[in-house]
């Protein structure tokens, strides 16, 4: 080897042992996997850029066994967290008093090589909630004032909270004294329906979590819990001492925020981010401007609600009808589609807060049977995407002829249509992905003499459609034989349909084809079962589902709407409302006895007209 190249391997080893250096010295913040969560963290962030700290960014973890575990090892250097979180994780008792629990906490700790640092204002409890002219009506603003109350009160809950042994409904009604009328539960996973059963008034009262974003929306109010039975849930950065050291200034940085957020501005913030789809990155930033603690030029607050869809339905009249829609369910925010071959892959990475898709595209086809994504759920139906193959007048007569099927990239719904075809139709034909899914391009592919066909899922009468046949060369074959074999029950989203005569140019009669539901989708909820897990409940939420205020808004604005195809996973706020079973017969103890002691009088008199020495 010569000296020259000797110089310059070692060189280039300096380099990148440099380089990792600098990147292992860059501060990452953790963040549990909902908004709250990841809007406190995108500030410790923020705040640690903004003193010229190097930060490399903020790092979701799925719950708070998995982010503690990363701070304890130094994979990050700090994240919010909750006293009360911070107690459970440890084995310790609930404590009410939030002093209390920190100075616990701190305790516990500090062995551990971790710091409880200030706390940033506000305390994330359970709570009952009221609508503000009920609560006038009934004269309650605390909880020992519902007690005269409760008797002729339906309260709302989730099933969570019903059975927690110490912090849940048992052990409240115990210690305020509260004997309920009814009391109505939801499964945890619906308890978005809480707040639709309130404002509906099936119900009087609620418990929830008292950050909750709807709070602020429907403008409820909070019953105080005079008794302190409730543990606290304050917030507040928990840090590695190592990285404390290491990094001049970030204890400073941690302990800006404290005191700056109380509930109704977490509230606020939670809002935006949950309801109206803004980023969290973006909410943070702009809260840090409002309070002067990071430069107002660096906020980007006017982000744009994206909504994700092919290219093949991003112009036409669904797209259209899909923004006009969000505009009145997300009132005040910048609507727009983002075309895109992957569209709920984007609202899984967060790139867009809704996808304009096909009911395809909730399935998955690489098994041997489709298997539905619980993932994502349909929020609104917006139309019909059909099947147009796409042939040339001197093409193949019929689809089992084709000897190339076009389509657009893979994962694109072209694409899966595509090789649904082949496989249920058990054509021979090889499949031909194309980088350009728009309806142009393929329909130039076919008419240059490329390929024989192509597919284009689309509504019928798609402009662009209507565009390519005008240009001539073109015509569609039909799809026959699906429903021979079990398409139909293995396919059930993929329906048969027609396509009218004469809606493209030389398209004389109807065609037979297959469709499916178009629909808005967005994150489904997801949920957990770990006691005090992030917060006061057991929730770990991965992307927030849209409100079922906004999905109730999105459904209004869509005119004739139909009804979600049953094949698709709906959101909860589109389940049919049913009848109330009769109550169930639950007399009280006097009462049972009473009517055990007529039971018993009358068989005793039965038995004196009945005995023998009388007869």
């Amino acid at each position: 080897m010569t000296a020259t190249l000797r110089t310059v391997l070692i060189a280039l080893c300096a380099l990148a042992v440099a380089s990792c250096g600098e990147q292992e010295g860059k501060i990452k913040i953790g963040a549990k996997n909902f908004g709250e969560s990841r809007i406190l963290a995108e500030m410790m962030a923020a705040l640690a850029e903004e003193q010229g700290l190097p930060v490399e960014g903020v790092i979701d973890y799925p719950n708070t066994q998995a982010v503690l575990e990363a701070l304890k090892r130094g994979d990050i250097d700090a994240y919010p967290d909750y006293n009360g979180t911070g107690l459970v994780m440890l084995g310790q008792n609930p404590i009410a008093d939030g002093d209390a629990a920190t100075a616990r906490v701190k305790e516990i700790y500090e062995p551990l090589g971790l710091s409880w640092r200030a706390r940033f204002g506000f305390a994330n409890n359970y709570g009952l909630a009221m609508r503000p002219e009920r609560a006038a009506e009934l004269g309650v603003s605390t909880m020992s004032q519902l007690v005269a109350k409760a008797g002729g009160l339906t309260l709302g809950i989730e099933d969570d909270f019903q059975e927690r042994p110490l912090d849940g409904f048992q052990p409240m009604a115990r210690r305020y004294g509260l004997s309920f009328g009814n009391v109505s539960v939801v499964p945890l996973g619906d308890r978005a329906n809480l707040y639709d059963d309130l404002l509906d008034g099936r119900v009087d009262l609620i418990e929830v979590y008292t950050t909750d974003g709807q709070i602020a929306d429907y403008g409820l109010v909070i019953l105080d819990d005079d008794l302190q039975f409730f543990p606290v849930y304050q917030a507040a950065p928990l840090a590695n001492a190592a990285s404390l050291s290491a990094h001049q200034g970030f204890g400073a940085v941690l302990d800006a925020l404290a005191g700056r957020i109380n509930a109704d501005e977490m509230r606020d913030l939670n809002r935006k981010v949950d309801s109206e789809g803004r980023s969290p990155r973006a909410v943070a930033r702009d809260a840090l401007a409002r309070m002067n603690l990071i430069e107002a030029g660096a906020v980007a607050t006017d982000d744009p609600l994206l909504i994700a869809a092919s290219p093949q339905v991003a112009e036409g009249a669904a797209a259209a009808a899909s923004l006009r829609a969000a505009r009145k369910a997300f009132q005040g925010r910048d609507v727009k589609i983002a075309p895109s071959n992957a569209v709920l892959a984007d609202v899984a990475a967060g790139d867009a807060r809704l996808a304009l898709v096909g009911a395809d595209a909730f399935f998955d086809f690489s098994g041997p049977a489709p298997v539905r994504s619980e993932a994502f759920e349909a929020v609104a139906p917006v139309g019909q995407n059909l099947i147009h193959v796409i042939a040339r007048p001197d093409g193949p007569a019929r689809l089992t002829e084709a000897k190339t099927i076009a389509s657009g990239p893979v994962g694109s719904s072209s694409a899966r249509i595509a090789a649904l075809l082949k496989t249920g139709l058990e054509l021979s034909a090889n499949l031909v992905t194309e980088a350009d899914a728009s309806a142009a391009a393929l329909a130039a592919q076919v008419r240059d003499g490329s390929v024989d066909t192509a597919i284009v899922f689309a509504p019928e009468g798609d402009n662009a459609l209507v565009a390519a046949f005008a240009e001539g060369g073109l015509r569609l074959l039909p799809i026959l034989g699906w429903n021979e074999g079990a398409n139909l029950v293995r396919y059930p989203f993929l329906r048969e349909a027609r396509l009218t005569g004469g809606a493209y140019n030389g398209q004389s009669g109807a065609v037979d084809t297959l469709g499916a539901q178009l629909v808005l989708a967005g994150p489904a909820p997801e949920t957990g079962d770990a006691v005090g897990d992030q917060g006061p409940s057991a929730v770990a939420v991965g992307l927030s589902p849209i409100s079922g205020s906004a999905v109730e808004a999105l459904n209004d604005a869509i005119a004739g709407a139909p009804l979600i195809d049953p094949a698709l996973k709906q959101a909860a706020a589109l389940a049919p409302v049913l009848p109330e079973p009769p109550a169930a017969i639950n007399p009280d103890a006097d009462v049972s006895i009473f009517n055990v002691f007529v039971v018993v009088l009358f068989i005793w008199i039965l038995w004196l007209y009945a005995r023998p020495e009388y007869r």
